[in-house]
């Protein structure tokens, strides 16, 4: 089936990233000392999206969708190798640099892969999109389980077999090729929603590349934040096929509203009551904000393309998604370290009520 490959490739990049990314704020808190490194090396790798996403959306289309996500698992094994062996601050902000451009290569080349299949099977592209994203999430929550416990040198290990072995399954994904590199016209109705996922995103990562910090800060453990971040991540997979479902109606708008009122009051619920049974609803709540963000923009992004431009719409998707991360990471760290965690994370709740209120008049 054409749409197996792209699926099995998303897949595995979020049961990869589920492994590395609970525990690398910590591992980078460790070696240096501080946060502000956690901030700077979380911007690399977002400014590093930033600068890729729609060339390497724009490279798919040229050069195939198998070819680039073969591309970006290879450099995500690099970077898990570069990890195990880093120490300073420098050296995690260029690791985390060429993550960037890793995850970017595979994510956006096999969304639009999906974009592609979909198409070609007469499938709704909204469903399918939400349907992977679902699949993406229910193997990160898996990966985050199966690590509790396991020291950060085990977790990288496995997730680098698993890049490995995913460079040679990834060129069975199939998809545009052979398309002439031109410029991409008719986007300027979408800038402010693209905007406001700017936004969202900057206040979504100014937390989560410090929430396991301010975790350890209250009084939980590591593997306490492990589980956290599962239930968070298990609880996306219903409602990743929500978001698509939505926009593939035309009501994408409605689910990014939603899903900044949902993170907002998830965020306020971290800052006034660290309570356990209550921080577990809050991450069920997180986990529907996230969803209904991810699905529905990233269908959005399937469903407006012409099928020759598809990794360049995705791209640009991800671009504005990528500035946002960019700037969260850099401002949280820095933050974070001025005025405290609590602070940070009650600033970017307020952030995104208003942003629920002002998204709701967007065209």
């Amino acid at each position: 089936m054409l749409l197996s490959p792209p699926f099995a490739a998303i897949l595995t990049l979020f049961a990869v990233r589920g492994f590395y990314i609970p525990t690398l704020p910590l591992i980078i808190a460790a070696s240096t000392g501080s946060y502000a490194p956690v901030g700077l090396a979380g911007a690399a790798s977002t400014l590093a999206q930033l600068a890729s996403q729609y060339a390497l959306g724009a490279l798919s289309d040229a050069a195939g969708r198998g070819v680039v996500t073969a591309l970006g698992f290879a450099l995500l094994a690099v970077f898990l190798y570069g990890v195990r062996i880093a120490s300073s601050a420098l050296q995690f902000v260029g690791l985390r640099a060429l993550e960037g451009v890793a995850s970017a290569a595979a994510y956006t080349s096999a969304v639009a892969a999906v974009g592609d299949s979909a198409s070609s099977l007469g499938v709704k592209v909204g469903l399918a999109t939400g349907a992977a994203r679902m699949l993406g999430s229910a193997s990160f929550a898996t990966a985050s389980l199966v690590s509790r416990g396991e020291s950060a040198s085990s977790i990288l290990q496995l997730a680098l077999l698993l890049c490995l072995a995913s460079i040679p399954l990834s060129l069975a994904v199939r998809g545009r090729g052979g398309q002439r590199l031109s410029p991409l016209l008719g986007t300027t109705r979408h800038a402010r929603l693209l905007a406001a996922s700017a936004v969202w995103s900057a206040a979504f990562m100014a937390v989560t590349n410090l929430w396991p910090n301010y975790m350890v800060s209250v009084g939980y453990s590591s593997d306490d934040v492990y589980l956290l971040w599962a239930v968070a991540a298990y609880g996306e997979v219903p409602f990743m096929v929500l978001g698509g479902h939505l926009a593939d109606r035309g009501r994408a708008r409605e689910a990014f509203a939603a899903s900044s009122a949902a993170l907002a009051a998830t965020f306020a619920v971290y800052v006034a009551t660290p309570r356990w049974n209550l921080l577990l609803a809050a991450q069920l709540l997180r986990s529907l904000a996230f969803a209904l963000f991810e699905s529905s923009t990233l269908a959005q992004a399937n469903l407006l393309a012409d099928p020759a431009v598809r990794g360049r719409f995705v791209g640009l998707r991800n671009t504005a998604v990528a500035a946002g991360w960019a700037v969260g990471s850099a401002l949280g760290g820095f933050v974070a370290d001025f005025v405290g965690l609590k602070a940070l994370i009650a600033a970017s709740s307020a952030i995104l009520a208003v942003l629920a209120v002002a998204s709701l008049k967007l065209r």
